[in-house]
């Protein structure tokens, strides 16, 4: 008795260990397909390098970098090299009486010398007409100009530095965006194309119930009315499959045109789409509900539109700053070297230097400048007020992201159920049918409800992987982010 009580304990722990391996293989191998990439992902990473919009709103983030060099280099002097030469003929003279005052004098002097016996010496001076401008001039200088006490270069360059920020911020908020419409897009496409599918299939099964009526018919077992009721479903199916490949062909031009792709190149579809809802949930089915506020405030936290409005405010008070500055005064040090004259050289009686403490102080200007002040705090002021707008937005956004997400949930089970009970009773109904115990209406209703379940369960499973995108969105976090993150659960 002991021997066989031990043979059977040994017998449940093997057993017991044999499910542990295999559990742990499975686990192993599920683990590394969920690693491997899939074709979204590639499509992802090909729309977030591609993708034109995103590509102007990089080049914007370029442009704030540039404004933000040259707010830098506003700190540092201003140096240049000034020349001009010019010709000038005409305009004033300034006449210098030379003549009029000299001449007088140097007859009196040369009287006295021809007096005792000696010849004059002095000549007679006519007056002497200086032209104002000179036939020919040049000016070439070297000028240095050094800001001493600037306050409004201090403030810009702490304006450009929040506008730079808040064009990064801006920059992660689209491209977050456009991850969001890629995966939108895609899981749209594939919803269109397994509508295609449906309606192709249930298509085929209409035709089939043509013929046989057809041959019901001819042999004179049924009316024409069977085969012309058969007629119109087919019709009526054939003009759902049109719409639903118009929808495919749609979906497929706007998916491409967000990844900048030839808009009717064909896409890479998953592995396994009978998956995809149960993978791309991972997590969120098995963590428990948090409150939406305490997810809306760690979405507040995350989201790059917060930040960017942030970064906006701080520019705007900047701004603030800067209209300040312009009632106090400037202080700039100017040095100046260079040579002038009517031919170009570098002797002492044409070279120079100046050097220069300039002060520029604005005393009054009509009240414009507190005009100006006023106008930057209300701009500040908005921005405060679009901040908390912005804050209610999203806690809102969350809040509905969560509410879809759970209803979605919920009817892919409701869905499957609906889809398992319709296919049943056609089933059953077809059998009946083809026993001569149900009619040809019968048989079609059930046929469309069937048709209808699929579509509605297709519908549905991809309206949750929607919904699951557009909360990882609202929340501000990563594709595929634990229920502990979002509060999304059973």
């Amino acid at each position: 008795m002991k021997r066989q009580c031990s043979c059977a304990g040994n017998w449940h722990f093997w057993l017991v260990a044999l499910i542990a391996v295999l559990l742990l293989g499975y686990m192993t191998r599920t683990q590394e397909a969920r690693a491997q990439p899939t074709p979204l992902d590639g499509y992802v990473e090909a729309g977030l390098s591609s993708n034109l919009a995103l590509r102007q709103q990089t080049l914007d983030l370029e442009k704030s970098l540039r404004a933000l060099d040259e707010a830098r280099g506003m700190f540092w002097p201003e140096m240049r090299i000034e020349a001009r030469y010019s010709r000038a003929g005409g305009g004033r003279q300034i006449e210098f009486p030379v003549g009029d005052l000299m001449n007088p004098v140097y007859q009196t002097l040369n009287d006295i010398l021809m007096s005792q016996g000696q010849p004059g010496t002095f000549p007679t001076l006519e007056n002497i007409q200086i032209p104002f401008l000179r036939e020919r001039e040049q000016d070439t200088r070297f000028r240095v100009v050094q800001p001493l006490y600037q306050p409004a270069i201090r403030h810009n360059y702490r304006l450009q530095g929040h506008l730079l920020n808040a064009q990064e911020a801006g920059l992660d908020a689209f491209r977050r965006q456009l991850v969001r419409d890629i995966k939108v897009a895609y899981y749209q496409y594939l919803k269109a194309r397994r509508a295609v599918e449906i309606y192709t299939s249930a298509g085929e099964v209409v035709d089939e119930y043509v013929r046989v009526n057809e041959r019901l018919v001819a042999n004179e077992k049924a009316t024409e009315e069977a085969v012309m009721r058969a007629r119109v479903e087919r019709y009526d199916v054939e003009q759902q499959l049109a719409d639903a490949m118009r929808q495919r062909d749609l979906a497929r031009s706007y998916f491409n045109f967000l990844i900048n792709r030839p808009l009717g190149e064909a896409i890479e579809l998953p592995a396994d789409e009978a998956l995809l809802p149960a993978e791309a949930l991972g997590g969120y089915r098995l963590a428990g509900v948090r409150p939406a506020e305490a997810v809306a405030i760690e979405a507040l936290s995350r989201r790059h539109e917060i930040r960017q409005l942030d970064e906006a405010v701080l520019a705007s008070s900047a701004s603030v700053d800067i209209q300040r500055t312009h009632l106090l005064p400037g202080v700039a040090l100017a040095l100046d070297l260079g040579i002038q004259g009517e031919q170009y050289g570098f002797t002492n009686d044409r070279s120079y230097y100046m050097a220069s403490v300039v002060l520029q102080w604005k005393l009054f200007d009509g009240f414009q400048e507190r005009a100006r002040i006023q106008q930057a705090q209300l701009d500040t002021q908005r921005l405060r007020i679009q901040r908390e707008e912005l804050d209610s937005q999203i806690r809102l956004q969350v809040q509905d992201a969560m509410d879809n997400l759970d209803v979605a949930r919920r009817s892919v089970d409701t869905a499957e159920e609906r889809l398992r009970a319709s296919r049943e009773a056609y089933r059953r109904v077809s059998r009946k049918y083809e026993e001569g115990m149900e009619n040809q209406v019968t048989m079609l209703d059930a046929r469309d409800v069937w048709t209808r379940a699929e579509l509605n369960r297709t519908i549905t499973r991809y309206d949750l992987l929607i919904r699951l995108a557009e909360l990882e969105y609202a929340t501000g976090g990563a594709a595929g982010a634990p229920a502990a993150e979002t509060g999304v659960g059973e």
